[in-house]
Order: C-alpha cells, then sequence, then structure tokens
C-alpha cells in the first residue's frame, strides 16, 4: 500500500505529464506565416517612417534612423524599401489607406446618417488636425519637385480623394441633400478644414478652430449655403 507522500507524487508526475492530443493540438497550431512576418515587419517600419517625419522632417528624416526606431538593421529595411523615396510613399499610402476605412465607417455610422454635416466635419478635423497632417505635408512638399514621389504621390492622394467624396456624396443624398447642394457642401467644409490644417503647422490653436466650425455649422443649417453650383474634385 502505497502512502501519503508516494500517492502526491504520482499526482504531481500525472499533472506535468502530457495530456492526451496535447502534442496533436500544438501541432496544428499555425506557424506564423513568412507573410505575416514581413507584413508586420512593413508597419513598424512605416510607424517609424511617420513618427520621424513628424519630428524631424522629409530632409532629416534617415533610413538608418527609421530602421532603428522599428527595431531592424538598415539591411533589413532595405530588403522592403530600397530607397528613401519608396518608403515615405508607402507610409503616405499607409496614411490615406487608414483615413479611407476611418472615413467609411464614419459616413456609415448612425450619426452620419442622422446628420452628415457633423459628420464629415469630424472626419475632415481628422484627417486634417489629427497627428497624421504634418507627416503627409512633408511628403506632399517633398513630392513636388522629386520625380521619383511625384506621380505615385499623386496617384494614392487622387485615389483618396475620388474615394471619399463618392462616399460622403452618398451619405449626403442618403439624408436628403440634392447633389448640388451636397458637392458645395462638401467642398467648402473640405477646403475651410484643410486651411485651417496649414494654419495649425505654426498656429495651432484647436479650440479656435472648433469654434469657427461650429460657427458655420450653425450658419449651414440655417440654409446660408444653399444654392452653390460646385462639383467634388
Amino acid at each position: 500500500m502505497r502512502g501519503p507522500r508516494s500517492l502526491v507524487h504520482g499526482q504531481a508526475r500525472r499533472a506535468l505529464a502530457p495530456q492526451p492530443g496535447a502534442a496533436q493540438a500544438a501541432k496544428r497550431r499555425p506557424r506564423r506565416t513568412q507573410e505575416s512576418r514581413s507584413k508586420a515587419a512593413r508597419e513598424k517600419l512605416l510607424q517609424a517612417t511617420i513618427e520621424l517625419l513628424q519630428e524631424r522632417g522629409y530632409s532629416g528624416l534617415t533610413t538608418k534612423e527609421v530602421a532603428q526606431r522599428a527595431g531592424f538593421s538598415n539591411g533589413a529595411l532595405m530588403h522592403h524599401y530600397s530607397t528613401k523615396a519608396d518608403l515615405v510613399i508607402a507610409a503616405g499610402a499607409h496614411i490615406y489607406e487608414r483615413h479611407i476605412e476611418s472615413g467609411r465607417r464614419a459616413a456609415a455610422s448612425l450619426a452620419a446618417r442622422k446628420d452628415p454635416l457633423s459628420a464629415f466635419i469630424d472626419d475632415c478635423v481628422d484627417v486634417y488636425l489629427g497627428a497624421s497632417f504634418i507627416p503627409t505635408t512633408e511628403m506632399m512638399i517633398a513630392a513636388r519637385t522629386d520625380p521619383l514621389m511625384n506621380a505615385p504621390f499623386d496617384a494614392f492622394m487622387q485615389h483618396y480623394r475620388k474615394t471619399m467624396n463618392e462616399i460622403w456624396m452618398a451619405a449626403f443624398t442618403r439624408a436628403g441633400y440634392g447633389r448640388e447642394d451636397a458637392s458645395f457642401t462638401i467642398m467648402s467644409i473640405l477646403y475651410m478644414v484643410r486651411g485651417m490644417g496649414i494654419n495649425s503647422v505654426w498656429q495651432r490653436n484647436l479650440p479656435y478652430y472648433k469654434r469657427m466650425l461650429r460657427e458655420w455649422l450653425r450658419l449651414a443649417r440655417k440654409g446660408a449655403f444653399k444654392g452653390g453650383r460646385i462639383d467634388v474634385r
């Protein structure tokens, strides 16, 4: 007859022993694929690029520092992006794809169904007065005179603007706006908030901008801006 001590030891051994099916479950657990590892690496590199554009501007950004911040060697960065221009263009496309996703969610929301005017202003504030505006402005200035950046930058910006115009035009017309009124409203808000974004580069005053937007919204709801004949661009 086994004593209490041997019983305890036997229970411990059984608890530590592999359970039936554990080895098979471990084998079935999917390993991280090379594609998923590459995607994660690119996302870290792009996020580091965006942060450094914010801090140092395009002229102060180096691929070596991007690699260091992301936790990679410079050679690993070059495996994904062969030039600084490639890296920055990829970061810009990444930013605007995220803006498309968030804008699409905003336009489809219950708030936008009730009040597309406020919802569109909020979306524009996020894009042009949010954290990504300085990095994208740095890209835009660099792309203006860089032939390696100009065409790809223009391509993703055109894609972004066309996509968002279509999304928000649908949201406004669904709420009962005529197409001409919707076009005028979308473009006037867009140009107004863009202007605030440019002003915020050297004079960041979000409370002031928001007060101005509230006043504009009050006038718009009274019909002060109806009848415009400006098409979305």
